[in-house]
């Protein structure tokens, strides 16, 4: 899989070690290295791995078990907690996700989330926008169109978007699922390769149906148009992952 290293959609400094210990942990428990109900590694154990002090483990410790990844009992130390418990829409546990090397249900579920959610938003955005709204919308599709595809500006100016489009909704309840979708959007646009052009076209015209909608307001036409983004979206990120062939078969219309 080809993932870039740029704007990582994390909440922790990745300069801070107990953020590296955390990451570290998490990736390891998500991708199955550490099972459910199996004892989280100590600070000892990890330090032929990474450097870690007690306190950068303990705040590491503290995160995973506010995100549901583990959980600490008297008598039984701290345990990794299984799946059911982990706060999958946590910005944080989504990006762990993409790096312990996402397979085809995770990103079959999180495009199915984008579509129930994605489309609610636009819908409203086209009926409620407001002029500063629309501006700010039309600014981050031409910043889309200003640079190379895939190049980190372009990749802001798409999140800033669909950012834009969940302001517009006006609805503070659905603004606070903004943050996760666009956290979705910038690891599925990092999976993808700087010279898959033909995709990135075609996500132009999509997002621009899309603005057009929000111009002309008409949320039902918004709705429909960003349902055939966020499935096109899904069909060329299923390209990416392995097996390529497994995935190619199973695309939605």
């Amino acid at each position: 899989m080809r993932v870039r290293d740029f704007s990582r959609p994390t909440t922790l400094n990745p300069d801070r070690l107990f953020g590296q210990v955390a990451r570290k942990l998490a990736v390891a428990i998500i991708s199955g290295t550490y099972r459910a109900g199996e004892l989280l590694p100590n600070e000892d154990a990890l330090r032929s791995e990474i450097s870690v002090s007690r306190t950068a483990y303990r705040e590491a410790v503290k995160v995973l078990t506010a995100k549901g990844l583990v959980e600490s009992r008297p008598k039984s130390g701290t345990r990794v907690a299984v799946r059911e418990r982990w706060n999958l829409l946590d910005p944080d546990v989504l990006s762990w996700h993409f790096q312990a090397d996402p397979n085809e249900k995770f990103l079959r579920d999180l495009f199915e989330l984008r579509r129930f959610v994605e489309p609610s938003a636009a819908r409203l955005a086209a009926i409620r926008r407001t002029p500063a709204d629309l501006a700010r919308i039309e600014a981050a599709f031409r910043g889309m169109t200003a640079t190379a595809p895939y190049a980190e500006a372009t990749i802001r100016a798409d999140l800033a978007f669909h950012e834009a489009i969940f302001a517009a909704a006006q609805n503070s309840a659905l603004q606070c699922l903004s943050s996760v979708v666009t956290a979705a959007i910038q690891w599925t646009l990092l999976l993808k390769a700087a010279d898959d052009r033909n995709y990135f076209v075609e996500s132009l015209v999509d997002h621009e149906r899309v603005l057009e909608a929000i111009i002309q307001r008409d949320g039902d036409l918004a709705a429909s148009r960003m349902t055939a983004l966020v499935i096109d979206a899904l069909n060329s990120t299923l390209t990416f992952i392995e097996p390529v062939s497994g995935a190619q078969a199973h695309k939605i219309a």
